[in-house]
């Protein structure tokens, strides 16, 4: 099954609609705010902390999320709200932006080896951002995968775990963004058409 912490974000609410809805993969979504609470008969095999307003520092019920993120040890990807949980869970630093970002953004992928990225034709590749928060430092148990002019950390892996954190939306940025779901999920154990 794969796990999906919703922090109230559209996108993913969009690509349940648009991608998942069509694959052979049972899902289930839980609120932010919800207990976690995973019966017997269920197995966790991969997780996705989705995108959402605020940030892990103010007084949201962020509790499922970092239940999640630490007590599974399957794929985790998050995404936006979802990646700085991570970040700030495994001891890195968010800050505040000048400027919120809302547009598609060119993203440098500097370890184009990585599994998440099998498949992209090049190391540059247009990403849907909607943010206002950036990681500033990197956890240590991290190593940085991409950047952008916005965001020097743009997506980052845990050194030995199969986490994931993508500052950016690549669950609604087309065909490349697509791409990238798809190995995640892979990843997983999932097969996906």
């Amino acid at each position: 099954m794969l796990l999906i912490i919703d922090n109230q974000s559209s996108f993913i609410k969009r690509f349940k609609r648009n991608f998942l809805s069509e694959q052979n993969i049972e899902y289930r979504f839980i609120d932010h705010n919800e207990p976690l609470i995973i019966r017997p008969e269920e197995k966790v095999e991969g997780i996705i902390l989705s995108g959402g307003k605020g940030s892990p520092y103010e007084p949201l019920n962020l509790t499922a999320d970092f239940v999640a993120l630490m007590n599974f040890d399957v794929p985790i990807l998050g995404v936006c709200l979802g990646y700085e949980i991570i970040a700030v869970a495994y001891m890195g630093r968010i800050k505040r932006l000048e400027k919120y970002q809302q547009k598609l953004q060119s993203v440098r992928v500097l370890e184009t080896d990585d599994p998440i990225f099998q498949g992209l034709v090049s190391d540059e590749v247009m990403l849907r951002k909607q943010h206002m928060y950036e990681v500033s430092k990197l956890p240590p148990d991290f190593i940085k995968l991409a950047e952008s002019d916005v965001c020097d950390i743009e997506i980052i892996r845990h050194k030995e775990k199969p986490i994931y954190g993508f500052q950016s939306h690549p669950e609604v940025s087309g065909i490349n963004g697509l791409l990238i779901m798809r190995n995640f999920l892979n990843m997983c154990g999932f097969e996906v058409i």
